[in-house]
């Protein structure tokens, strides 16, 4: 535990409270609009692709209905920010595990490939491996990364002791049975390799109370929570894996908690710029998440989700408002000296 503690001693992340921009209770305008703003929205600015077409967005057909979220090209430039809003996050690092010249990686959950793309670029001898529900990744990339269609609730198909690194990054809400997708990525991690995780909380948070539980933004993420929780895919998860990664034979597990704001109301100019981006995300992010799971869960008609999304959207934009994302960051070693093959995995 020391060991992997002090290889990333350079990188720190105190869950500490998040200073106050004292201009923005003034309130005099929002900073998420067209405009002159360092912050507005114009300066940040076979069968499986048959799509399945719901509410006006595009979702996934290869094991249809398993992700909640859309996978058009308003959600692709969604994730591709949330990438953005990470690297800030990591300090312009695409992981936190101390893994050294990795020579095979996997990115379960690749999205966009985004991250599978960067992290080519950076080992370019690491054969790199991305896998998704959804056909969405480019067809031009490094010639060291692939892309293949797979579900990660299945059983993994991957050699055992085959990789350096496994990736996990926003499957948050889409798996049901986290202690089996974690054995299986320990089954296919070499000895002595690396597994990280990045999961979010869906909810926001405020240490000074300004985020009233009356208000819609409150109840929107409330709603949200509650579908997930019926469908068995609970976000709650997000702060309690590290059991579950000891569980399954890792060693040296590390648990880091972040926050991100929500908007630029902090006085920190990082945190104010990765506010804004996570504001960005919330004009297309409240419909990818809510129109499925309220419409289909909560059997809420589509009028009122986007009621609820229209003043979530009203109360997004108050700089009154001090909240912020926490998220959570995971990674953990395979034993040098793993017997995994022994212990049926």
């Amino acid at each position: 535990m020391a060991g992997a503690a002090t290889s990333a001693g350079d990188l720190e992340f105190p869950e500490e409270e998040i200073a106050l921009d004292p201009l923005c209770d003034e309130d005099s305008g929002s900073d998420y609009g067209t405009g002159s703003s360092e912050y507005s929205t114009d300066s940040l600015t076979s069968s499986i692709y048959e799509y399945r077409f719901e509410n006006g967005r595009r979702y996934h057909a290869y094991k249809e209905g398993k992700y909640l979220l859309p996978n058009d090209e308003a959600e692709q430039e969604r994730l591709d920010i949330l990438h953005h809003i990470y690297v800030l996050l990591y300090k312009d690092k695409l992981h936190l595990a101390p893994v050294e010249e990795p020579q095979r990686i996997l990115d379960i959950g690749t999205g966009t490939g985004i991250w599978a793309i960067d992290i080519a670029e950076k080992y370019p001898n690491a054969e790199v491996i991305g896998t998704d529900l959804s056909p969405i990744q480019p067809s031009w990339v490094p010639p060291n990364v692939q892309f293949q269609i797979d579900d990660a609730e299945a059983d993994w198909t991957f050699a055992r002791n085959s990789f350096d690194l496994v990736h996990i990054r926003h499957l948050n809400g889409a798996i049901k049975d986290w202690p089996k997708l974690i054995k299986e990525a320990f089954r296919c991690i070499k000895p002595g390799g690396w597994i990280e995780l990045a999961e979010y909380e869906l909810f926001l948070h405020s240490d000074d109370n300004t985020l009233p539980k009356d208000s819609s933004l409150y109840k929107y993420y409330d709603l949200c929570n509650q579908a997930a929780t019926k469908l068995g895919r609970e976000f709650i998860i997000a702060a309690n894996l590290k059991p579950i990664i000891l569980e399954a034979g890792f060693e040296c597990a590390t648990h880091q908690t972040m926050k991100v704001p929500f908007g630029t109301w902090p006085a920190d100019k990082l945190q104010k710029e990765m506010g804004a981006y996570l504001y960005m995300t919330a004009e297309e992010g409240f419909a990818a998440f809510g129109m499925a799971l309220l419409t289909r869960v909560m059997e809420m008609e589509v009028e009122e989700v986007n009621a609820l999304i229209a003043q979530a959207k009203i109360d997004a934009k108050s700089r009154k408002i001090h909240s912020y994302s926490r998220q959570h960051i995971y990674y953990a070693q395979k034993p040098i000296c793993s017997d995994d093959e022994e212990e049926g995995y």
